[in-house]
């Protein structure tokens, strides 16, 4: 099976190409933060930045990154660490929300379904 994508324009500038997620790929992005309750307000919230590094690391399959060219591997420190922080919490919503749009190409074809 070929991996889907949808290119996506940041407000910085930078595009990135996000993969469409497999429901398992989805549920290990969205176990990594873990909420602690004290009674029923939230006492603190644990893993925030793993969880972030998880959604860019499944989620972006290429984009315009000096040191990485999205040649179907994970993406590097090298490439996150080009992102601002801003870059980077837009591109972990574009993830998230392109998951829920499903609107994506397949690599060997321009349609989109």
């Amino acid at each position: 099976m070929s991996a889907r994508w949808k290119e996506v324009k940041l407000s910085s500038g930078r595009t990135i190409r996000v993969k469409e997620l497999s429901i398992d790929e989805m549920d290990d992005c969205k176990d990594v933060a873990r909420i602690l309750f004290d009674g029923k307000e939230v006492k603190s919230i644990a893993n925030v930045n793993r969880a972030r590094t998880n959604w860019l690391r499944k989620g972006i399959i290429g984009g315009d990154f000096k040191s990485w060219n999205g040649d179907g591997k994970v993406i590097p420190d090298s490439a996150i660490k080009e992102m601002s922080n801003e870059e980077v919490d837009e591109a972990v919503m574009q993830i998230q929300e392109c998951q829920q749009l499903g609107e994506f190409k397949s690599t060997n074809t321009s349609s989109t379904s």
